[in-house]
């Protein structure tokens, strides 16, 4: 059966979003999401004759032997041979993606897929958590620390928090939500074409992403957002659109001091626990992570070691919610910011729109990687490589 590039395109892109943090999927059977991206690898590998680009398999195949060799000279951590398994399906996945795709295709992918993502948590929150109904397909599932009320496209709570009340989508919890909604508002945002969209559907697109993002009642969220709006903003091409955009942006960042300051959610959270905030959680999280990383920065304690329960719990941490401090631990600081500069670097490359737009859009990267578990998830991976050059 022939599938045109075009379809399978569309496929392998929605097989990585879920990869990227889907509840049921990438979080619960993560061995069957494993088996989806590896099957997604092959379709591109095979229609591309298995023909690699020789500097994204050093780039990445370096990555995972530094990675390995912190783990090996931690040798008394143990080794989690399942996370490299799936370490390998996530790079061989990007690896085959990047010489698959181009940048803007996939971007304008990801973006047409998390619009319609958007569209069904906007309905499924306003029927489940709002107006308290049923939602079909839901229902109760287990894991080592939690249980979750989910259906295979959204997310309504936890046992401890039967509704959230607040919009998670189809990934693990809104804060999560918001990075991969954000970041499909800047790459909507950012191009010069629309996407090809008409102009009243990029108006409801652009309204829809921010719509959802200010359900996720998420703290991080709301700044993402500004970060965002202010970064496009000093997008470094003038023309009557852009200026257009400039003045659109505005009028957004007006509307989301005006939200904020009905809702309070980002002052809520820094007021702390007795308020219901994370804020103190998150602190914690951040400083006893940093502070493991500067004891071993070299190799930190291993990237696969199987005992980094027990490093946490050294500092009170019972599940670290800051990616970069986690990564930086497990990996060592050089690594870590090894990774960062290349992260910087490709940012500038891959969205070419002046130095003031590359540092908003970094910032923004590290708002993401500071306040999830994200740091290694494939939308970052992906944004690594060198990208399949766009055909004119």
């Amino acid at each position: 059966m022939k599938i045109k590039k075009v379809h399978m395109e569309y496929i392998c892109v929605f097989i990585g979003v879920l990869g990227m943090g889907s509840l049921y999927f990438q979080v619960l059977r993560m061995p069957i999401m494993a088996v989806m991206l590896l099957g997604a690898a092959f379709m591109m590998g095979y229609y591309n004759n298995f023909q690699l680009t020789k500097s994204n398999f050093n780039l990445y195949m370096g990555l995972i032997a530094a990675l390995v060799l912190t783990s090996i000279i931690n040798y008394k951590n143990g080794f989690r041979v399942n996370d490299l398994i799936i370490l390998l399906a996530n790079v061989a996945y990007i690896v085959m993606l990047q010489d698959f795709i181009s940048f803007r295709n996939f971007t304008k992918i990801y973006t047409q897929i998390m619009l319609l993502e958007a569209g069904i948590s906007l309905i499924c929150f306003i029927w489940g958590d709002i107006l308290g109904n049923n939602i079909p397909l839901m229902h109760l599932e287990f894991n080592g620390l939690n249980g979750f009320y989910l259906t295979p496209f959204y997310t309504l709570g936890w046992t401890n928090i039967p509704v959230f009340g607040r919009n998670a989508g189809m990934f693990n919890e809104p804060g999560s939500h918001q990075i991969f909604l954000n970041f499909a508002l800047l790459f909507l945002l950012c191009d010069d074409d629309n996407f090809d969209m008409k102009a009243s559907k990029y108006r409801i697109s652009i309204i829809l992403l921010i719509i959802t993002i200010f359900t996720t009642f998420s703290t991080t969220g709301f700044i993402c957002l500004g970060v965002v709006l202010l970064t496009v903003s000093l997008k470094k091409k003038e023309n009557d659109r852009n200026t257009k955009l400039k003045l659109a942006v505005l009028v957004l960042l007006i509307i989301l001091f005006v939200v904020e300051s009905q809702t309070g959610v980002i002052q809520t959270k820094i007021a702390g626990r007795d308020s219901g905030g994370s804020f103190y959680t998150r602190y914690n999280d951040t400083l006893g992570g940093f502070t493991s990383a500067f004891q071993k920065p070299i190799a930190g304690i291993g990237y696969f070691s199987a005992n980094k329960t027990e490093a946490l719990q050294r500092y009170g941490i019972v599940n670290i919610s800051n990616g970069l401090a986690s990564f930086a631990m497990n990996a060592g600081v050089i690594l870590t910011i090894t990774a960062l500069i290349l992260m910087f670097k490709n940012i500038s490359k891959k969205l070419p729109y002046g130095m003031a737009f590359t540092i908003g859009a970094f910032i923004f990267y590290l708002l993401c990687v500071n306040s999830e578990g994200v740091f290694m998830n494939l939308l970052f991976l992906s944004m690594l490589g060198e990208w399949k050059t766009e055909m004119c």
